[in-house]
């Protein structure tokens, strides 16, 4: 065989090399793209996000992930308070996050999001959070989509008995086993404001009968801890009892099934944050001492929304079970029932800078 023929066949040889490498490349490249957008079209439509258009899908800034995935117990052990946002295009865009924190005057170090059970668990944004430095909050919500404005009550396939009977486990152990597999930590609130009567899955409506929810609540949970699921942090997290009338405690499904419990709590009338937070604080001490995490607050506007917001910061440094809380960065155009956000108008966002300049927030342990 001539060198000039070995030579030619060796030149095809690694021709055909590299167009395979080049085609493999393509082929994850594409693959992964269009994974993302699946994830943020279906976030989209999720929760409160489901009247906002759908989430950029940015690599948070060229960043790659943290070396060091926390456990669980190094997560809960961390020092300081929680700033969270729930946004409309986070955790999946680091433009938002960038703005929110360029805004604030501070980056949040927790993020929340939405997830019906229309829709398996995905990574992606927990990896986007945890690569932007924050904790990922997953409120699942057992319907299939919708808000509290506009979701119907009456959904008979997701009553509670539905959960307690074991139809939706083959879902319910699906998602367990893609959280555990995901490695990281995810703060899961389960179906939130469970007190009210604006969701498919409270008491007294849909069919759901008294002593269900806590019973469904311990068999999803029981389903997590058999799938070997433990990097969950649970939040049991009921609206404030001003606008929710079913008492707080048949709803608590008890300590062992609980790590943080959660709360919606949006000034309308009370324009302190004792007003406000103080009574329904009060009534859930009498049965848990489990740290709270305010998991939805703002202010509408008005004349009294910068003081409260000023109120609401000097209140919660004092309060040492309080760990922190998320502010809904919701506008009435995106969903929400007015404009919510602490940087609604100018005073409110002054106010909100000089209250969380000062505050130590928590530092994940990522390093």
């Amino acid at each position: 065989m001539s060198r000039r023929r070995t030579d030619g066949q060796k030149r095809v040889r690694i021709w055909m090399f590299v167009n395979v490498f080049l085609l493999a490349s393509l082929t994850a490249l594409v693959m992964h793209t269009s994974s993302r957008l699946d994830t943020a079209a279906a976030n989209a439509a999720t929760g409160h996000a489901s009247t906002a258009a759908g989430p950029a899908i940015n690599v948070p800034g060229g960043a790659a992930l943290p070396a060091n995935v926390p456990s669980k117990a190094q997560i809960m052990a961390t020092s300081g308070k929680y700033f969270g946002v729930a946004e409309p295009d986070m955790p999946w865009s680091a433009n938002a996050g960038s703005q929110i924190a360029q805004t604030a005057g501070t980056p949040p170090d927790m993020v929340e999001y939405f997830v019906n059970w229309t829709q398996d668990f995905s990574v992606v944004p927990v990896q986007d959070a945890y690569a932007q430095g924050m904790l990922p909050v997953l409120t699942w919500e057992p319907s299939p989509g919708g808000n509290a404005r506009t979701t119907q009550v009456n959904f008979p396939e997701y009553k509670l008995s539905t959960i307690i009977d074991g139809s939706h486990d083959a879902y319910i152990a699906k998602f367990a086993d893609a959280v555990r597999d995901a490695k990281w930590v995810v703060a899961i609130r389960f179906a939130h404001e469970m007190n009210g009567n604006w969701y498919p899955w409270a008491e007294g409506v849909n069919g759901n009968t008294t002593g269900q929810y806590a019973q469904a609540w311990r068999h999803i949970h029981d389903i997590f801890t058999r799938e070997h699921a433990d990097n969950v942090i649970w939040v049991w997290a009921p609206n404030i009892i001003r606008s929710a009338k079913t008492p707080l405690k048949e709803l608590y499904p008890g300590d062992a099934y609980v790590d943080w419990v959660g709360l919606s709590a949006y000034d309308v009338t009370e324009h302190t944050a004792p007003q406000l937070i103080d009574p329904t604080l009060q009534q859930i001490r009498k049965f848990t001492s489990k740290p709270m995490l305010i998991t939805e607050i703002g202010s509408q506007p008005g004349s009294f929304k910068a003081a409260w917001t000023t109120d609401f910061l000097t209140w919660l440094p004092k309060q040492s079970g309080v760990i922190g809380f998320i502010w809904f960065e919701y506008t009435k155009a995106e969903g929400a029932g007015t404009d919510w956000g602490f940087d609604a108008d100018t005073s409110t966002l002054a106010s909100f800078r000089l209250g969380i300049e000062p505050m130590k927030l928590v530092v994940l342990p990522l390093q």
